[in-house]
C-alpha cells in the first residue's frame, strides 16, 4: 500500500485530553508507522503552547484560536483557510474533525484543487453535529457544504444512524469503529503498584490496599453526569460505606464539583486528580469505573476502560447497548438515577467475581471488535481509496 499525506483539521488536540484527543493521537501514531504522515491543523488555546509540534509522523501547526462571537469566528475561519491553502499542495487527504464550521471552511477552500475531503462526525444528539446544523446560524448552507464532502465517518451506529436520517448520501456514510490499545487484565500486584505509584506522585492520592476504589476518566463538566455520581457516592457515604471515589480529568466544571463535595458532605472521601498525560495507573489502581454520562457519545473512554478487563457502570445509554450487552458485559443504570448508580456500585464492590466476570467478558468484546490495529486498518484502506478514487459504496 502507497504511503500517504493525510491533512487533520480539528478544534481539540493534544495537549487537550479526551477520548476523541487519545484516539486520533493513537490513530496518526499507527499510521506513521505503516509509512504514512499527518498533519494537525487546530487552535492553539494557550499562549504558551509552541506554534508547532513534531511527534513521530505527526506535525501539529497551531494557529491563534477564534474568539468569541461571531466576528471571533469569521476571523478564525480566514485564518484557518489561510492555514489549509499553504498545505494543500503537499496533502493527499484531509480529514475535518465534525461537520460544522471547520468543514464549511475546508471544503470551501478545497474548491481550488481536488483534495478528497472526509468529515467525521464528532458526537450524537442533541449536542451533536446533525442536530447542531440545524441550530447554526445559516445551518442549511453549511450543511449543502458539507454534502459535497468525499465521505463521511461515523463512530457508532448511533451517528451512522443519525448522517442516514439527516439525509447524508447513504453511499458515502462509513462506519469506522474506534479503537484503544490491547491489555491485560489487572492482576493483585499491578493494582498494588499503581496505587503505590499515584501516592507517591501525589500523597493525597495514598490509599489502604484494600479499599475500594471507583474511578471516573474523562473530562469534568455536568453533561458526562458527574452531579448524579456525587449524590450516588453521598447515598454511599451516609450507609457507612468504605471506598474512594476518583474523579480524573480537567473540564469547566471541575471548580463546582469540588464545592459539590463539601456541600454533599463527602469531600474525606472524593479526590478531583487533575487530568493525567496517561491514565493507565488510575485504571489499573481501580476495582470499579464508572461511566455516568448522560448524552450519547462516540464512548472512547468506555471501550478505553473496558480495555483492562475492570467492572464497569455505565448509564444506560444507546451507545453503550451498541458496543456491549448489559449485565453480561457491564452494569447499567436510568441514567439521572443516582440510587440506582448507588445500587450497581454497591453490587460491584459487594460481588467481586461477577464484577470480574463481566469486565474480562468485556475486554474480550474490545480485543476482538475496537482493537488499534483494527481502528488503524479501517482508515487506511477508506482514505487510500479515498485518493484513488476508488471508494466503494459504503455497506449499510
Amino acid at each position: 500500500m502507497s504511503s500517504f499525506r493525510l491533512l487533520y483539521v480539528t478544534r481539540r488536540f493534544r495537549p487537550l485530553l479526551g477520548g476523541l484527543e487519545n484516539m486520533a493521537m493513537r490513530l496518526f501514531g499507527e499510521l506513521a508507522r505503516r509509512g504514512h504522515t499527518t498533519t494537525v491543523v487546530t487552535p492553539r488555546w494557550q499562549g504558551d503552547w509552541p506554534a508547532e509540534t513534531d511527534f513521530p509522523g505527526v506535525q501539529v501547526v497551531r494557529i491563534p484560536p477564534p474568539s468569541a462571537g461571531c466576528r471571533g469566528e469569521a476571523t478564525y475561519a480566514r485564518r484557518l483557510a489561510t492555514a489549509l491553502r499553504t498545505r494543500f499542495a503537499t496533502t493527499d487527504v484531509a480529514l475535518v474533525s465534525g461537520l460544522l464550521a471547520d468543514a464549511y471552511t475546508t471544503l470551501r477552500e478545497r474548491r481550488r484543487g481536488r483534495l478528497p475531503v472526509a468529515l467525521q462526525a464528532q458526537r450524537p444528539g442533541v449536542q451533536g453535529d446533525c442536530h447542531l446544523q440545524i441550530e447554526a446560524r445559516g445551518g442549511r448552507r453549511l450543511k449543502q457544504t458539507c454534502f459535497g464532502a468525499d465521505a463521511f465517518l461515523a463512530l457508532t451506529p448511533l451517528l451512522q444512524r443519525e448522517l442516514t436520517a439527516a439525509g447524508y448520501a447513504r453511499s458515502r456514510i462509513h462506519r469506522l469503529t474506534p479503537g484503544v490499545p490491547q491489555r491485560s487484565v489487572t492482576e493483585p500486584q499491578q493494582k498494588a503498584e499503581a496505587r503505590r505509584n499515584l501516592a507517591s506522585a501525589d500523597p493525597a492520592l495514598a490509599l489502604y490496599v484494600r479499599t475500594p476504589l471507583v474511578v471516573y476518566v474523562g473530562r469534568l463538566r455536568l453533561g458526562k453526569g458527574l452531579d448524579v455520581l456525587l449524590a450516588a457516592w453521598r447515598r454511599l457515604a451516609e450507609r457507612g460505606r468504605p471506598g474512594m471515589l476518583w474523579l480524573v480529568g480537567e473540564g469547566p466544571d471541575a471548580g463546582y464539583l469540588r464545592e459539590k463535595t463539601f456541600e454533599l458532605g463527602i469531600a474525606s472521601s472524593v479526590r478531583l486528580t487533575g487530568a493525567f498525560d496517561d491514565v493507565e495507573d488510575a485504571f489499573r489502581a481501580a476495582d470499579v469505573v464508572v461511566c455516568p454520562a448522560l448524552d450519547d457519545s462516540v464512548g472512547v473512554g468506555l471501550l478505553e476502560a473496558a480495555s483492562f478487563g475492570l467492572p464497569i457502570v455505565a448509564a444506560d445509554l444507546t451507545t453503550v447497548r451498541d458496543f456491549f450487552r448489559p449485565d453480561v458485559e457491564l452494569q447499567v443504570y436510568a441514567k439521572h438515577d443516582d440510587a440506582g448508580l448507588a445500587e450497581a456500585i454497591a453490587a460491584a464492590i459487594d460481588d467481586p467475581a461477577a464484577a470480574a466476570a463481566r469486565g474480562i467478558a468485556a475486554q474480550a468484546r474490545v480485543r476482538r471488535e475496537h482493537s488499534l490495529a483494527r481502528m488503524a486498518d479501517d482508515y487506511e484502506q477508506l482514505l487510500q481509496r479515498l485518493i484513488t478514487g476508488r471508494t466503494p459504496e459504503a455497506a449499510l
